[in-house]
């Protein structure tokens, strides 16, 4: 719509223009007829070159105005009054005319800044819609939990700022335990590489639901843990991604942010972010850790339980 406005804008400035050429010229012509006419009042003949010109103003008066035409006892003839006066009201007409195009000129620019205002909004609405619409069908979810045990007890043999090395079955049971705990939930898919649980799931809507399960597994290990002197920890990540993207390079991109070393965090980008939003209630929420450099800056963002 702005365009069109804009065009119209073009042609009211273009006629402005023309309008202001005309009447330069009338005034022009105005201003050497009365320099004539004076000239011939006092017998002057400094402007009788313009003698066929004016001939053939007075003929065209006295073809219109023939009747009204009086000529006076010095044999005054009013044509060329009546022309002059005729231009000096073109030149008052054309003035409004004028005016009335400067004041529409300013309408336009404010319609077009309005019309603008209106194409800009209806397209971030559009292009809301679209994102949200892309954003939908991302609907995979893919956790990973790296459980990791640290002993609380001092070896007497080393420093001391030094631990009890916690065996590596000691961990493998410890992350068989999580896994226990975390199979029962409906609709997730397990696999495991490591000492990393791989969980997956299908259905976006489930994910509070698998935090929930995760974060009570981890309260509930630790707890259990703590009385035999070992501290449990996992370091964790989250994405989504649709069914047009595999498994394995989603799970290359997030095991990136295992290396970032943040226990009992829940990390992830900020696509998550954008997907999660779109849950209609949220049992988490994501704030900004930071920004780290993985391939590229990268914006990190964490998830925490609401109170």
């Amino acid at each position: 719509m702005h365009k069109g406005l804009e065009n119209i804008k073009k042609i009211s400035k273009i006629l402005e223009h023309l309008i202001t050429l005309i009447q330069i010229v009338l005034i022009i012509i105005i201003l050497m007829v009365s320099l004539f006419w004076f000239f011939e009042l006092m017998e002057v003949n400094t402007f009788d070159f313009m003698l066929p010109f004016i001939d053939q103003i007075k003929a065209l008066m006295h073809a219109n105005f023939g009747a009204e035409l009086q000529k006076g006892q010095a044999g005054l003839d009013g044509s060329l009054f009546i022309f002059i006066a005729i231009l000096g009201l073109s030149v008052y007409v054309i003035t409004q005319i004028k005016t009335f195009l400067k004041h529409y000129d300013k309408i336009l620019a404010k319609q077009i800044v309005v019309a603008k205002q209106n194409a800009e909004d209806a397209f971030n609405i559009q292009l809301a819609i679209e994102k949200k619409h892309t954003l939908l069908n991302y609907k995979n979810i893919v956790i990973l939990v790296k459980v990791s045990l640290k002993s609380l007890l001092k070896d007497m043999y080393q420093t001391e700022n030094d631990t009890k090395k916690i065996d590596r079955k000691l961990e493998d049971a410890a992350l068989v335990g999580f896994y226990n705990i975390m199979k029962t939930l409906p609709g997730c898919g397990f696999s495991k590489d490591g000492q990393t649980l791989i969980i997956t799931a299908k259905r976006f809507e489930s994910v509070d639901m698998i935090l929930l399960k995760i974060t009570e597994a981890l309260e509930k290990l630790k707890a259990e843990y703590k009385t035999k002197k070992i501290a449990f920890n996992a370091n964790m990540a989250i994405d989504v991604y649709t069914d047009k993207v595999l498994l394995k390079d989603v799970y290359a991109d997030l095991k990136t942010l295992l290396t970032l070393n943040m226990p009992n965090e829940i990390l992830c980008y900020g696509n998550f972010c954008n997907r999660y939003e779109l849950m209609k209630k949220q049992l988490f929420e994501a704030y900004l850790k930071g920004t780290y450099d993985i391939t590229d800056d990268e914006n990190i963002w964490a998830l925490v339980k609401k109170n």
